[in-house]
C-alpha cells in the first residue's frame, strides 16, 4: 500500500464549541470566554514540525477571524487550510440558505489567509447525513471539491451507517464532482466499529487501536485520523454534563498526545493535498 494513503487531519475549535454544549454558550457571549485554541493549536504545530508531518487544519472560521495570525502560521509551516464552517452548527440545524452563508463566510475568511484555494471541508458533528445531502450541491458551488464529514456507523448524533467505508464520489453532475473521505471504520459482522481519532482513540485502549488500524491498513484502506484541540489539552474548563457526557468528553485528554506520538511512529501520515490518494481520485 503506497504510504501517503493515511491523513492526519485537526478540527480546529475552541473547546465551548462541541456540540455536547449545544444551548450552554451563545455565539453572542464567545468572546467573552476564556480561549484556549490558539495555544492549543500552536501545540500541535509543534508536535508535527517535530515529528516532520504535514496535516489538514479544518478551522472554524470563527477562529480564524479570532486569530488570522494563527491560519497564516499554520500555511506557512505547509500544512493545508480547509474549513470546518464558522459558526460551528450542525448542518442538521441549518436551511440551505443558512448553511450556505455559513460556509460562504469561512472561506471567505480562510481563503484570504490561506497560500492555497480552501476546497475541502468537514461539516461540524460529521453533520453529513442522509437527511442533509441537499448541502452537497451547495459545497460545490461554493468552491469545495472534498468532503470528509461522512461516518458509516450508527450514531446518535450523526452517521450513515450503509456508506462507503473507502473514498468515493459521493456528488457528481456532469463534470462537477465532490470527493468524501469516510472517517476510518473496521467491519464487525452488520455494524462497523470506529478507529479514526477523537473521543474514540481517547476512549479505547491503545492496543485496540492499533490493532484496528493493522486491520484498515492490510485491507488496503487508508486510515482517517481526526482529532481537536481541546483533546490535547488537560486544563480545559469542566462543565456540568451527566455522567455519560463528562465520561465521553473528558477521558483520556491527558493521554492523547503521547498516544499520537506512538501512532504516528508506527503508520505514515500526510495532509488530504499532498496524499497520493487525493491525487488519483481528483485527477
Amino acid at each position: 500500500m503506497d504510504t501517503a494513503t493515511n491523513i492526519l487531519s485537526f478540527d480546529i475549535e475552541d473547546w465551548f464549541h462541541p456540540e455536547i454544549f449545544a444551548g450552554k454558550f451563545p455565539q453572542s457571549g464567545w468572546d467573552q470566554l476564556e480561549s484556549r485554541v490558539k495555544e492549543e493549536t500552536e501545540l500541535i504545530l509543534n508536535f508535527l514540525s517535530r515529528k516532520k508531518l504535514k496535516a489538514t487544519f479544518f478551522f472554524l472560521g470563527w477562529v480564524a477571524e479570532k486569530y488570522p495570525d494563527l491560519v497564516v502560521q499554520t500555511a506557512k509551516a505547509g500544512h493545508e487550510i480547509a474549513s470546518h464552517g464558522y459558526s460551528h452548527s450542525m448542518i442538521t440545524k441549518m436551511t440551505p440558505t443558512e448553511f450556505r452563508a455559513d460556509l460562504r463566510k469561512s472561506l471567505d475568511i480562510l481563503n484570504a489567509l490561506s497560500d492555497h484555494p480552501v476546497i475541502g471541508f468537514r461539516a461540524p458533528t460529521f453533520s453529513v447525513t442522509k437527511q442533509t445531502l441537499w448541502a452537497l450541491p451547495i459545497m460545490y458551488e461554493e468552491g469545495i471539491r472534498y468532503d470528509s464529514s461522512v461516518f458509516p456507523i450508527y450514531h446518535d448524533r450523526y452517521g450513515i451507517p450503509d456508506a462507503p467505508r473507502k473514498p468515493y464520489v459521493i456528488y457528481e453532475q456532469g463534470d462537477k464532482k465532490i470527493i468524501e473521505y469516510p472517517m476510518t471504520t473496521v467491519s464487525l459482522g452488520k455494524y462497523n466499529l470506529p478507529c479514526g481519532g477523537g473521543g474514540y482513540f481517547r476512549l479505547y485502549p491503545l492496543s485496540l487501536t492499533m490493532q484496528l488500524m493493522k486491520k484498515c491498513q492490510r485491507e488496503g484502506r487508508s486510515i482517517m485520523f481526526y482529532a481537536h484541540p481541546w483533546e490535547f489539552d488537560p486544563e480545559i474548563p469542566k462543565v456540568d454534563l451527566d455522567y455519560m457526557g463528562k465520561f465521553r468528553h473528558y477521558s483520556g485528554i491527558s493521554k492523547f498526545l503521547r498516544r499520537l506520538d506512538k501512532v504516528t511512529d508506527h503508520f505514515p501520515f500526510t495532509s488530504f493535498r499532498d496524499s497520493v490518494l487525493s491525487h488519483k481520485l481528483c485527477a
